[in-house]
């Protein structure tokens, strides 16, 4: 997990090495009377605009946090996408264009400084990154939170804990009572003091940790601190109450949100109609030519209020998949079709789901529509399951385009602590921010089945 400051330096490089791209560019193949910046100024911002947005959308700052290999073909991508763009939206502007020299130039020196400097971040990432010493408040679920920060922020480091002592010993070396909490986080030099649920607070211990805040420590709640970092709630720390407490949650509250987030939804789904008609044509030929069986597949689905609607996709499996019953997809299920692995794998198959956002049964963007059958097992499994069904179901969402496709209960679980995030932080920028992560999964899939 890369924090937003780190992002920023990281995005910061990349506007460096553009600018010192188009200075190169502008040296080398332009006349020496013309100034890349000067007379060139749209083509310039163009290229910088569209090479950051492709950056943006395909994730291209997850570099020491994947393979090396992904890295180059996400910045391949999107230099490609960005010099293709850029060089058409200056097309029209005849003393902004770049020539077709210039063009290949400015291509090379863009993909070969983006890809330097994420080779020395690669090669050094140890020594860039300086883990979090995590000092804990409390003992309550300390084996579920080294769990959450291994998962998300597998970098930190919990030094140990004060407040109770837990005889087993799970939030690690007892370090002194919680009285003791800024003392203790001083000798061991902690740069983060937790929050467990169970922290004992009383206006000392408050006062003392309020100080340390205002040093320059941070003193956070486990479960805002996964929230803002991890982006997910984690669901073996909250309550109904922090949940009851907690700001958000606001969409059902909030009429005009609710109009507006519809009518972008029935708008979208309008122009994506138009844009993939040709597309799904021909998906519903292959299909039909590859396999006996309805190109449509229909299956009902829980939807808002946990009522059943039928929702449409393209057929991606044998006719006779389910003919044992409602099971999860697995990795290289055999029942998927060879032209059905493709279009799970690009996404292609939900695109039928489209019909279903303009009836109002879903929206464009929400937690992903399950079948009753699992519902209502993982209702029994999993705390605060039937929250996800307090707003429609999505074509994208959060968990979709943050976690692979589930296939167990497991999955479910930590799914489900995605759908909560995006419950509790809706908003319009957030729907936009999904819709950027969803183009880059449609262009580098990862998890589908």
């Amino acid at each position: 997990m890369i924090s937003a400051y780190r992002k920023a330096l990281l995005q910061a490089l990349d506007i460096a090495c553009l600018l010192l791209a188009l200075g190169i560019t502008g040296l080398t193949a332009m006349p020496p009377d013309l100034h890349v910046f000067d007379d060139y100024t749209g083509a310039s911002l163009f290229t910088v605009f569209f090479y950051m947005l492709f950056f943006y959308i395909l994730d291209a700052y997850s570099v020491g946090h994947e393979d090396f290999k992904e890295t180059v073909g996400r910045v391949l991508v999107a230099c490609v996408l960005g010099i293709i763009s850029s060089a058409t939206a200056s097309y029209t502007f005849d003393h902004w264009r770049f020539d077709r020299q210039a063009l290949l130039l400015l291509f090379g020196c863009s993909l070969l400084f983006s890809l330097g400097w994420r080779w020395l971040y690669w090669r050094n990432a140890d020594k860039l990154t300086h883990p979090l010493r995590i000092l804990l408040v409390g003992v309550d679920r300390a084996g579920k939170v080294r769990q959450l920060l291994a998962e998300g922020l597998p970098q930190a480091r919990i030094i140990g804990y004060v407040g109770e002592q837990d005889l087993e010993g799970e939030a690690g070396p007892y370090l002194g009572p919680s009285f003791k909490a800024l003392e203790v986080a001083c000798e061991c030099e902690a740069t983060m003091i937790l929050l467990l649920p169970d922290a004992p607070i009383d206006g000392d211990i408050a006062h003392d940790l309020l100080q340390a805040k205002l040093g320059g420590r941070m003193v956070v709640d486990i479960r805002s601190f996964y929230e803002h970092v991890v982006q997910r709630l984690p669901l073996s720390q909250i309550n109904e109450e922090w949940l009851l407490l907690s700001e958000g949650f606001s969409l059902n509250t909030r009429g005009s949100l609710r109009r507006l987030k519809r009518a972008l939804d029935v708008l979208i789904s309008l122009a994506l109609l138009v844009l993939t008609a040709p597309l799904m044509l021909l998906a519903a030929i292959i299909i039909r030519l590859e396999s006996p069986g309805p190109v449509i597949y229909r299956q009902d689905r829980v939807g808002l209020h946990e009522r059943e609607f039928t929702v449409y996709k393209f057929r991606s499996m044998r006719a006779d998949a389910e003919k044992n019953g409602a099971v999860w997809a697995s990795a290289n299920d055999s029942r998927v079709t060879r032209f059905g692995k493709f279009i799970r794998k690009v996404r292609i198959d939900e695109l039928p789901q489209i019909f279903n956002i303009l009836k109002g049964d879903m929206s464009f963007i929400g937690p992903r529509p399950e079948r009753m059958a699992f519902v209502q097992r993982l209702k029994q499994q999993i705390p605060y399951y039937s929250l996800r069904h307090s707003v429609k179901p999505g074509l994208t969402g959060w968990a979709q385009v943050c976690y692979p496709y589930g296939a167990s209960d497991e999955d479910a679980r930590h799914k489900l602590e995605y759908d909560l995030y995006y419950i509790k932080n809706m908003s319009i920028l957030l729907d936009i921010h999904i819709i950027f992560k969803t183009v880059g999964v449609v262009l580098f899939p990862k998890g589908a089945r």
